[in-house]
């Protein structure tokens, strides 16, 4: 009897561990991790799609961007705003806040993003093709950030940080690069690299108007060589945009502002301004 019983209580224990490891593998659920998470094409796809739902925000490109600006200057904008007064007026008592310090947080948030796909594209199951496009659109969104936050915050005293993009997040802070010249040129190689992976505006699907393109990396590159003073450069990938990129002025001013010219010519690349992300939008492509 004892031997029955030790053969039923090894097979329950069989059983039960069976059972447990059954039940314990298991895909992860709950907030995905950068470990977990870079697998498929969708997970690709999804990781870039994230670069840019912050751009919906009000403050990134809406009336928080407008306030920012507007503090450069004497420029009246019909009501009184105190965090933009008090940055337009040089007050040494402000800590800036809201719209203002939103515009840094904000476009550092997007390049971590981008980062984050750059880092883990070659994990991902998925085309040469498929990589290249996305890793493009990473490398363009990046270089746009750095760009708004380089003329806005560098100088040839100081630069603004560089973010590791080999490595995770990093708690740590990160030092100025040296001048901003270090950052344009950072700027420049990344966007050169974004113009050979990225599709021309031609081949992109209806429904990917409105992501990077190569005409749109060459318009960049173009205006940053202008901020360098690098008026050759400028005038080369300037030129590039209207012949390779098949860009021109579409012949009345007017026509530019109509709905059924969003993606004429003349256009070159916009953050698709519908609700899909919020309650407002428009029928215009920014």
């Amino acid at each position: 009897m004892k031997f029955f019983n030790t053969i039923i209580l090894a097979a329950g224990i069989s059983a039960a561990m069976l059972s447990c490891t059954n039940e314990l593998n298991i895909d992860p659920e709950g907030t995905p991790t950068e470990a977990n998470f870079w697998k498929t094409e969708n997970d690709l796809i999804t990781g870039a799609n994230a670069m840019y739902r912050p751009l919906s925000d009000s403050e990134f490109y809406g009336r928080g961007f407008f306030w920012f600006i507007n503090a450069s200057d004497d420029m009246v904008t019909g009501r009184s705003k105190s965090e933009a007064d008090n940055v337009k007026n040089f007050s040494s008592n402000y800590i800036a806040a809201g719209d203002l310090e939103t515009q840094w947080n904000k476009r550092y948030a997007v390049i971590g993003i981008a980062n984050s796909v750059i880092r883990n594209a070659d994990n991902i199951q998925a085309s040469q093709a498929v990589k290249n496009k996305y890793v493009g659109e990473a490398l363009f969104m990046s270089s746009r950030m750095y760009f708004e936050l380089a003329y806005s915050y560098g100088n040839e005293k100081a630069g603004i940080p560089i973010v590791d993009r080999t490595q995770g997040p990093n708690p740590n802070p990160i030092p100025r690069a040296a001048n901003v010249m270090e950052n344009y040129n950072y700027i420049v190689n990344d966007l050169k690299k974004a113009a050979e992976l990225l599709p021309t505006q031609a081949e992109l699907p209806a429904k990917d108007y409105g992501r990077p393109h190569k005409a749109a990396a060459w318009a960049l590159l173009a205006k940053v060589y202008l901020f360098m003073k690098d008026w050759k450069n400028a005038e080369y990938w300037a030129n590039e945009v209207m012949t390779k990129g098949n860009r021109s002025l579409l012949n009345s001013y007017a026509d530019v502002f109509k709905a059924e010219n969003n993606y004429s010519s003349e256009y070159i690349w916009s953050i698709p301004s519908t609700p899909k992300f919020n309650a407002v939008g428009s029928i215009l492509p920014g």
